[in-house]
């Protein structure tokens, strides 16, 4: 019995020595798994957002672009991104969005836990490879703002951290905006406001009931329930998020069925789009880059808001205008032009498909031979040289402020892809648009508009060649008065006066100082407009002649806010008084009789506009490039039509002189201006000074006058230009004479052209 005992004693000791050493084995577990888990967690945790950044989340925001009448011009962006407060989207939004992710949102601290234990028991049910999470909305926001998209357990350990801290952080509202501004809709739309615009070209606060259902649908599946490629699918979608609204109260069950029976109407615009004026908004981009450098701002990622001068409204006429007409063009064009064969095969051998056989050791006739079997690309060749180019652009003389914009013959918002702009990149010969510089710095030297110069050839020596400027229909005539000389565009008369009373560094510091920043060559072909310009510059200048002679620089920026509405920058263009106002006024009423009695009358007559307004036709040698420049109190406006490789040129007067080719689309855009009443276009008149002098003279005698006999004009003179003219009173008068056709603009003419820049 008592070794019975012993031996019952002995197994109780080695039993609890078993024991002991089991609790000391698992404790050890224990906390060795503790303690990895403490180690695991803290590794996770010290990759976490820090409180910095939880409160300054920074996701990449889309910088907008806006005209001056509000409209969304376009968008600079890495991702199409806009954020907007909650109380700017729609109330729908956030109900439809709560119904169908996360019932309980406003009850939970970041982890529905009742959601998530029965979606880990349904995984585990079912057995499925792919196990559904059941993220809350705010775990969604921490993984789109902080993390990213693997399905692993750390990443979902890092979400669970996040999304608690989140919480802490902000309100539930700011958590949905947070929400709404950064979860991606699809067709590059990253936030509830670009997503509006894309499919519906309206801000988020405008979206109704059925499209804030359809968009909220798209999260699911981006590509699957897109209703721009998947409308079925898309409207099923919707329909679900619809009936779970009306399951949870969110709307009545009237308003699920009335949403549930409409169909999904779109106003598709992705972002591969470059939206309206696309010329315009491209300009801007590359004005910001200094800007950006300077600000040390990333305009794609930075969310700025860029207020611009476009007016929207105008920048449709623009275009309308620019179609309208150039299809005109194109069409007579194409039916008087016939390939020279010679050009043909040059341009031929300037493309990359000729200098490919040509390295591969191919002979040159072969080499063209070859090609021109392909008649397809040949055809498609020569078709793509033959397009006649545009450029047209209104500015606000008062302000400088760009209203309209067109750069090119090809400005539909889908397929413009940075194309080559002919307002800002394109220096062309201006023509006869360059007259008036001329005449402005003869008015500024007291020479009278009365003044009257022999129209007649004149031979100037240059070295061992002569060049003679003629006018464009070979014709010649007696003494000219220089208001009827410009009026009609007489060449003869133009450089007469620059040689006679000018110099031709003269006339470049007034074209100059009125906004001309082009090199412009000092030789006497200048008068008639042979160093080149571009058609933005060409508008500035002429917008100082409306301007009251003051200049104003063209600008296309007038604010620029950060992402909180901040103004970062607000732009100041810079002016200076360019002429006197007097010789402004008399240059004005110049300018006034091309279009009512000049090159520019078919504006009145044809296109029906009387309102008070000045401006210049233009045609250069051979037809190769068309210009109008117009401009009343309001608005200066300069058309210019051609081709981008200047071999190519129109050919007949008929339709290619710049009263034909140019003209109507200014005259166009005018009309349809004129026709908007919310534009507030009103008949204004010209500024004119207390000391010009106004005297009735004889069109036939270019003397003094009665008053209201038909041929009798009222003529203004500056304080210097009248003493002038009296002193040819006192002389007797001499036969004046007109130019034997005046509705032809006079293009450049000569015999010789050694300073000639074509």
């Amino acid at each position: 019995m008592a070794t019975q005992n012993k031996k019952n004693k002995k197994k109780q000791q080695n039993s609890r020595k078993r024991a002991l050493t089991l609790v000391s084995v698992l404790g050890a577990v224990a906390a060795a798994v503790l303690l990895t888990a403490a180690i695991y967690i803290f590794s996770l945790t010290r990759s976490l957002p820090g409180i910095e950044e939880l409160e300054n989340p920074n996701p990449e925001l889309a910088s907008l672009v806006y005209s001056r009448d509000g409209k969304l011009l376009h968008k600079y962006f890495l991702k199409n991104r806009t954020y907007v407060p909650l109380d700017s989207i729609s109330q729908y939004v956030p109900q439809a969005l709560i119904s169908t992710e996360d019932l309980a949102f406003y009850d939970h601290w970041g982890l529905d836990v009742r959601r998530f234990v029965l979606a880990m028991a349904e995984n585990l049910i079912r057995g499925r490879e792919r196990w559904h999470g059941a993220s809350t909305i705010t775990q969604q926001l921490a993984k789109n703002l902080f993390l990213t998209q693997e399905r692993t357990i750390n990443r979902k350990v890092k979400e669970f951290f996040t999304a608690v801290e989140l919480e802490k952080t902000y309100t539930k509202d700011e958590i949905l905006a947070l929400y709404l501004n950064t979860v991606y809709f699809g067709s590059g739309a990253y936030g509830i406001e670009a997503a509006a615009w894309t499919y519906f070209n309206k801000p988020a606060s405008e979206l109704n009931l059925q499209e804030s259902a359809t968009l909220v649908g798209i999260l699911k599946s981006p590509v699957a329930y897109d209703p721009s490629r998947n409308p079925e699918n898309s409207k099923s979608r919707r329909n679900l998020i619809l009936s779970l609204m009306k399951k949870e109260g969110a709307i009545t069950p009237e308003q699920a069925e009335r949403a549930m029976q409409s169909d999904i109407v779109l106003t598709y615009t992705p972002v591969t789009n470059h939206g309206l004026a696309p010329y315009f908004t491209e300009y801007i981009r590359q004005n910001l880059k200094p800007f950006s450098r300077d600000h040390d701002i990333n305009v794609y990622r930075d969310g700025l808001r860029i207020q611009t001068t476009l007016d929207s409204r105008m920048q449709q006429y623009a275009e309308e205008a620019v179609s309208e007409h150039i299809a005109w063009v194109q069409e007579r064009f194409d039916k008087a032009w016939k390939w020279p064969a010679d050009l043909k095969n040059q341009f031929i051998r300037e493309t990359s498909r000729y200098r490919d056989l040509i390295d591969k050791g191919m002979k040159g006739e072969d080499a063209l031979k070859q090609l021109k079997a392909d008649k397809a690309w040949v055809n498609n060749l020569l078709h793509d040289k033959t397009r006649v180019q545009v450029a047209f652009v209104a500015l606000e003389p008062s302000t400088g402020h760009i209203l309209a914009w067109v750069g090119g013959n090809d400005f539909s918002p889908g397929e413009y892809q940075y194309q080559f702009d002919h307002v800002w990149q394109a220096h062309r010969q201006p023509g006869s648009t360059f007259k008036p510089f001329v005449y402005t710095a003869a008015i500024d030297k007291g020479i009278p508009p009365t003044y009257q110069i022999l129209d007649q050839p004149l031979a100037i020596e240059a070295g061992d060649e002569v060049w003679i400027a003629r006018n464009s229909d070979k014709k010649s005539g007696g003494l000219t008065p220089l208001r009827t000389a410009l009026s009609k565009s007489v060449n003869q008369v133009t450089v007469r006066l620059l040689h006679e009373f000018l110099t031709p560094s003269e006339v470049i510091r007034y074209a100059k100082r009125m906004g001309i920043r082009s090199d412009l060559a000092p030789n006497m072909s200048i008068a008639l407009g042979t160093s080149e310009v571009n058609p933005l510059e060409l508008a500035s200048a002429f917008g100082t002649f409306a301007n009251n002679g003051v200049w104003v620089e063209p600008n296309a920026i007038t604010r620029i806010e950060d992402r909180f509405r901040h103004t970062v920058s607000e732009v100041e263009p810079a002016s200076r008084t360019a002429l006197d106002s007097t010789t402004n006024y008399v240059m004005v009423s110049m300018l006034q009789d091309v279009i009512k009695r000049g090159t520019g009358r078919a504006i009145p007559y044809r296109y029906g506009l009387r309102m008070e307004a000045g401006g210049k036709t233009g045609t250069t040698q051979n037809l190769k490039d068309a210009w109008f420049v117009g401009f009343t109190p309001q608005i200066v406006g300069v058309a210019w039509a051609g081709f981008d490789d200047e071999r190519i040129a129109f050919t007949s007067m008929s339709y290619g002189q710049g009263a034909r080719a140019a003209l109507p689309i200014w005259a166009k855009f005018m009309k349809k201006c004129y026709a908007d009443s919310t534009l507030g276009m009103e008949n204004q008149y010209f500024h004119m000074p207390d000391n010009i002098i106004a005297v009735p003279v004889s069109r036939t005698t270019n003397r003094p006058a009665q008053l209201f006999t038909d041929d009798v004009y009222m003529e203004y003179f500056t304080p210097k230009g009248f003493k002038k003219y009296q002193t040819q009173l006192a002389r007797p008068a001499e036969e004046s004479f007109l130019p034997a056709d005046p509705g032809i603009d006079n293009g450049l003419q000569q015999t010789a052209q050694p300073y000639n820049t074509q």
